[in-house]
């Protein structure tokens, strides 16, 4: 039985960032990638609590009930701080997780920026690459994510979990580092060269990374 493997996206994006990865991970591992609610198919807003209890029906709905599947969880930036919170909450199911580009604390200044970043934004540049995406939407994800603190959850990861962050992805650094120091036998991986989003620049290496953790050989 192949393992499962669940994909999540983060702000600005949909399930549909990991379509380039599908053909490479598919014939190792069944994939599961959902639309956080607010994005893509799956009606909003978007609430952290419910994003996580979302994403947990999904794993509860790829295991099944036979039991003596392994199921590993991937998250991407807004989408890391949903699947740590999902490996915290569903210790039994989660075998491994995969964190990219995570935020463990949001910085009150790092999110203020953002957000008048943001506002400055025409509403119709946030669907150009993808209709499922709305100002509106990564708007009050943000503001969402804003309230998070994920620092308690730290010690109480139980899976196997490999940190990843860009090199270049000055912002996130940091806090990759204190999710690897806080996780119990956490990995961290400092991808040479590549920013926040590497997973959708370099998808070939992203996908193998994702294989040799969830498949070992």
């Amino acid at each position: 039985m192949k393992p499962l493997l669940i994909l999540i996206h983060g702000v600005a994006r949909t399930s549909r960032m990991w379509a380039p990865h599908l053909p490479l991970l598919q014939p190792q591992v069944d994939v599961i990638a959902p639309d956080l609610p607010g994005f893509g198919v799956t009606t909003g807003p978007f609430r952290f609590d419910e994003a996580v209890a979302q994403v947990a029906a999904d794993l509860d709905a790829g295991l099944g009930t036979g039991g003596g599947r392994t199921a590993y969880v991937c998250g991407d930036s807004a989408g890391a701080m949903v699947a740590l919170r999902l490996a915290v909450r569903r210790p039994e199911a989660v075998t491994g997780l995969i964190v990219s580009g995570v935020q463990v604390h949001p910085p009150r200044v790092l999110l203020a920026l953002q957000g008048v970043f943001m506002r400055a934004i025409p509403a119709a540049r946030y669907s150009e690459d993808d209709p499922g995406v709305t100002k509106e939407s990564v708007l009050t994800a943000v503001r969402e994510l804003g309230r998070v603190d994920l620092r308690p959850d730290l010690a109480a990861v139980r899976a196997r979990t490999l940190v990843v962050c860009g090199e270049q992805d000055r912002a996130n650094l940091s806090a990759a580092r204190r999710a690897a120091a806080g996780i119990a036998g956490a990995q961290l991986r400092v991808q040479p060269d590549a920013g926040h989003l590497w997973s959708e620049a370099e998808p070939e290496a992203f996908s193998r990374m994702l294989l040799d953790w969830a498949v070992p050989s």
